[in-house]
């Protein structure tokens, strides 16, 4: 089998797939999930605030592949940030477990993937043991925004909410800087979301009367602008790096949901709360009532008495929630 050959740092131009991603949080019932759903896959994240523990389901959507992951985390508060850890990994089918107890079971790997794709292996496994390893999860990572609001006991509501504010407004400042840098462009770069992820280049009614020659000029321009914007030790730096850039788009919009989300409580319905008293008191009444009713029907066929009382119930059923909400006000 021939291996691919790698090139490092191989210009490209943006890819065109791109592929929407919807974010959802559930937390009725007491679920804590949050909800991952694109053209491919489905994903949920089901967390235990109290034992700081979250699951992440994996299903692909046409196909039988499924994953299960198991991670434990933590949360700095100086700086806010969230760090993981790999306890547990089963794909299936067939079941089978690449991590168990944050240990990479290796020799199992190995001896189902044997030499096949054997640089590949070598790589799937390099990735497990730096995933069991505590590290940081993405600061724009909605899994780490998440993780951060189900903890108020270590970053209080407003300091989280400031912590947002912060992440968001970088982003925007950064983003305005790279568009007064691109207008002094002669060639027509922009900044454009029409390809995978946010890009410098060009738009595609541009990109697709663009000879190949063309191309590869503009890619080496692309490639100088972003070192001067992105690297640190550039005097031009706009304070995040590339990838963060790519992603800034999405990010926005799961700082948004966040400071959006509303708590668990607000969202439930609120019922009466009527106090025994008034209950008994409605009872009483009602009882009364309907006992002075059936006394006129004493002499009465005994099923026409059964039938009126079973109307009288019926009503009073529906009588005394209204009367009830009445005493609750």
């Amino acid at each position: 089998m021939s291996k691919t050959k790698k090139h490092k740092n191989k210009p490209k131009q943006p890819a065109e797939d791109q592929k929407g991603q919807s974010v959802e949080v559930f937390e009725e019932d007491g679920k804590n999930t949050l909800s991952f759903n694109d053209e491919d896959s489905y994903c949920d994240i089901d967390v235990n605030p109290e034992s700081k523990i979250y699951h992440s389901s994996l299903i692909l959507k046409d196909d039988a592949y499924h994953r299960k992951q198991k991670y434990e985390y933590r949360i700095q508060t100086n700086p806010i940030k969230v760090e993981i850890r790999l306890i547990e990994r089963m794909d299936e089918p067939p079941e089978h477990y690449c991590v168990k107890d944050g240990v990479v079971l290796e020799s199992d790997i190995l001896a189902e993937k044997g030499e096949l794709l054997n640089e590949m292996t070598k790589d799937f496994i390099s990735g497990l043991k730096k995933g069991v390893e505590w590290h940081e999860e993405w600061t724009g990572s909605p899994i780490s925004m998440y993780l951060l609001s189900k903890h108020p006991d270590i970053i209080p509501p407003n300091d989280y909410r400031r912590y947002l504010r912060l992440i968001s407004e970088k982003i925007k400042t950064a983003n305005q800087k790279i568009e007064e840098t691109l207008a002094t462009d002669k060639t027509g770069l922009k900044i454009t979301d029409e390809y995978t992820g946010r890009a410098i280049w060009y738009p595609k009614s541009k990109q697709d009367k663009m000879s190949k020659k063309e191309i590869e000029k503009a890619v080496k321009n692309v490639e100088k602008i972003q070192k001067k914007l992105f690297e640190k030790k550039s005097p031009e730096y706009v304070g995040i790096s590339q990838d963060e850039f790519r992603s800034s788009k999405e990010v926005l919009k799961h700082v948004e949901m966040f400071l959006d989300k509303k708590s668990i409580s607000a969202r439930k319905k609120v019922t009466p709360n009527i106090s025994s008293s008034k209950v008994l008191i409605l009872s009483l009444a009602l009882t009364l009532l309907l006992s002075w009713i059936v006394s006129w029907f004493v002499d009465v066929n005994p099923f026409l008495i059964f039938i009126i009382v079973q109307a009288i119930a019926f009503a009073q059923s529906i009588i005394g929630g209204w009367i009830g909400k009445a005493l609750d006000k």
